[in-house]
């Protein structure tokens, strides 16, 4: 009977949905762009744990090795804050070990953010991304508000990083090199 009860209980788990994993990634922004998001919570951000992505919206990105990142999230109702990580954020991870805003959880990777305590206009410039691959955008608010929902507006900018000059120069040299050589032979 002990048996029956634990694979009812464990077959009731793996079947029933997780209401709030049901949106946690908020979209892609791979290229870049403007972008508009709404969280549900002030200050999931800077305080417990978010567990879905209406408390702190997601948002992938897809990019390589060196490219500069620049974000820029402005909102009239509420200051937020903004992190990177290299990794896609899946839904258990929100609970074990539980989201950090200035750190590693879970298989994401800390790459950068704003601080936890608020500043108009929150930006992040010019974060040159470690290797090529999946990145996640967090953004959430970092204040204080009785409101249902925070509506903000990110402009995503992903740029490659140009070659050095150095290196154009190198590559026409190297060229008349081999140019002079075929004349004198």
């Amino acid at each position: 009977m002990k048996t029956i009860m634990r694979l009812a209980a464990a077959l009731l788990i793996v079947a029933a949905p997780f209401p709030a994993f049901s949106q946690h990634l908020s979209g892609d922004v791979t290229g870049g762009g403007s972008f508009s998001g709404t969280v549900t919570s002030a200050g999931a951000w800077v305080q417990a744990n978010p567990v879905d992505g209406t408390e702190v919206n997601f948002w992938t990105l897809t990019g390589n090795a060196g490219d500069l990142l620049s974000i820029i999230v402005s909102s009239s109702q509420l200051e937020f804050g903004v992190s990177v990580y290299q990794g896609v954020v899946e839904p258990l991870e929100l609970l074990i070990p539980g989201f950090a805003n200035d750190g590693d959880f879970g298989d994401n990777v800390f790459v950068a953010g704003t601080p936890s305590f608020g500043a108009a206009g929150t930006s992040l410039l010019n974060i040159t991304l470690p290797f090529a691959g999946i990145y996640t955008i967090a953004v959430g608010g970092e204040g204080f508000g009785f409101e249902s929902s925070y509506a903000y507006n990110m402009d995503v900018a992903v740029a490659p990083v140009p070659l050095p000059a150095a290196v154009w120069l190198l590559g026409s040299a190297l060229l008349g090199m081999g140019a002079l050589r075929r004349r004198a032979v």
